[in-house]
């Protein structure tokens, strides 16, 4: 114990002996040594804990697709014509001809689709998107049938025997340089939903007013099995179709008030628009992810009936019905005159025959099928028409075409939109996931020319390349630091380092002002400077 005692004297004791210049020197070596490094550790920790990460995204790939790059997809047609002589190269060689004179009137900034016609005589054609059939015969006059595969049944005048490969030339020539033609010609204002690989159909039979009117109910299983089951089957290649159905009791009146008209009311093309109150119609969707399509059979309050579509000269609609772009289509169904109010009644299904024909109509037009002829009008052209499935080969390949074309545009300018908004903003997270998608995307885009013989595969690839390109764009982890800019980093982190940071800054300048101008002097530092 008394050792201890003497242990603690004399460190008390040492404290008040004189230090040397040398000693104080050193302690202050000792500090600054610290500080830096604290500042060197520090600093490498605290920029590794808070900087964002950002994977290197492939940009001057992206950047490589641009408009004026051409999309050259062969068509391949398939001759057969036993009893006449055909020279394939020359047919192939005056089809490509008349396609680039049609093409010539279209600029190089936009986006370039290239069809290309392929003629084979000596071949059979395989039943796949792309390759047709030309089944050549003379007969009194030159026409063309279509039927609803891949075939066309050229009739071939006798006075035309001697220049069969200019008018076979014409028609293939007609044929790829319509459908490309059409593709470049978009309208303003496109009836169609975008591209999605799912979609929601609705059905719903929608009574305005049951209470003071009558209720009509249908007998929708057996009709959608019947109508709507072989579109869907058909187009199942290139999407996903799945059907719902429900009744709405109770719609309200319209938003826009019928006119009155002889013995019933009428809606003029003006009021349309208007009349789709979906909001207040409350039409639920079993599937909030992919777009739905709504299709209404509307069944107006009594004292309304019959309520008809007129246009300005009084012209009744033959359908009744009218296409909400991008949204669906509505069928007015007014009851037999007969119907007493507070009556039920059931539209069975061979009524609704009628009205599931006016909705495979718009469908078709809302997800994009043409339904003018493979040729232009001025040519004597008849078509089958799919009745069975609503939807014939060359259509569902002009729509695959059509598709793949749309999404190869959309998955490039989504990339490129990207790269562009990452650029911008320095605080984006940009996450390995993120890369990944983007080089999923890019290696789809760039076998898209390798698949052009099989359009399905190209069509594959390109839904790919935009599911994937929207994917790593709507990717929720890129957003997360977006709402943290510098002003937020000052306001956290200048509580924490502002007091440490004035006493340590006074405290260096304070050494810093004592260090003495001769390091060599060897002199004691007074009790009273000591103690500073």
């Amino acid at each position: 114990m008394a050792a201890l005692g003497d242990r603690i004297r004399a460190l008390l004791g040492r404290r008040s002996e004189a230090k040397t210049i040398i000693s104080v020197q050193n302690d202050r070596r000792v500090v600054l040594a610290s500080i830096l490094l604290l500042l060197l550790l520090g600093l490498p920790l605290w920029w590794t804990t808070t900087r964002v990460y950002r994977a290197e995204l492939p940009v001057t790939e992206i950047a490589s697709f641009a408009p004026g790059q051409e999309l050259a997809v062969p068509f391949s047609f398939y001759i057969d014509a036993p009893s006449m002589t055909l020279t394939e190269e020359n047919i192939e060689r005056m089809a490509q001809k008349l396609i680039d004179e049609q093409r010539s009137a279209y600029t190089s900034d936009e986006w370039r689709v290239r069809y290309t016609a392929r003629v084979r005589s000596k071949a059979a054609a395989p039943d796949v998107p792309g390759h047709y059939t030309l089944r050549l015969r003379e007969a009194a006059k030159t026409a063309v049938e279509f039927d609803v595969g891949r075939v066309a049944h050229v009739s071939i005048s006798r006075s035309a025997a001697k220049k069969r490969d200019a008018v076979v030339a014409k028609l293939v020539a007609d044929i790829v340089a319509k459908e490309e033609r059409e593709l470049r010609e978009k309208s303003g204002v496109r009836r169609a939903l975008k591209y999605a690989p799912e979609y929601s159909v609705a059905f719903t039979l929608l009574n305005e007013d049951p209470v003071g009117g009558a209720t009509a109910n249908w007998d929708i299983e057996h009709a959608a099995d019947a109508f709507i089951r072989p579109f869907v089957d058909t187009l199942r290649p290139l999407a996903k179709l799945t059907v719902s159905t429900q009744v709405l009791h109770h719609a309200g009146p319209p938003p826009v008030k019928p006119l009155a008209y002889e013995n019933g009311t009428y809606l003029t093309p003006d009021m349309l628009p208007h009349f789709a109150n979906s909001p207040w119609w409350n039409l639920a969707s079993t599937d909030p992810i992919s777009p739905t399509i709504n299709f209404i059979l509307y069944v107006p309050a009594l004292q309304s009936q019959p309520l008809r579509i007129m246009d300005d000269a009084k012209r009744t609609s033959a359908t009744n019905a009218f296409v909400v772009s991008q949204w669906g289509g509505i069928v007015i169904a007014n009851l037999p005159a007969s119907t007493k109010a507070g009556a039920s009644v059931v539209i069975s299904s061979d009524e609704l025959q009628k009205y599931f024909g006016i909705f495979i109509a718009q469908l078709r037009e809302l997800v994009g099928i043409c339904n003018d002829t493979p040729l232009p009008p001025s040519a004597h052209v008849t078509v089958q028409r799919a009745t069975a499935t609503g939807i014939s080969a060359w259509e569902l390949d002009a729509l695959m075409r059509q598709w793949m074309v749309a999404n190869r545009q959309t998955a490039i300018t989504t990339l490129q939109s990207l790269v562009r908004l990452v650029e911008s903003m320095e605080n984006m997270v940009v996450m390995d996931e993120i890369k990944a998608q983007v080089d999923q995307s890019l290696s789809a885009l760039r076998s898209i020319p390798q698949a052009y013989d099989s359009h399905l595969r190209a069509f594959e690839l390109a839904a790919n390349a935009s599911n994937s390109a929207e994917g790593a764009f709507f990717d929720p982890s890129m957003v997360s630091l977006l709402y943290f800019p510098d002003q937020h980093k000052y306001a956290i982190y200048l509580p924490f380092f502002l007091p440490v940071t004035i006493p340590l800054l006074a405290a260096i300048k304070k050494a810093i002002r004592k260090v003495p101008p001769n390091e060599d002097s060897q002199s004691t530092v007074p009790d009273d400077k000591k103690n500073d």
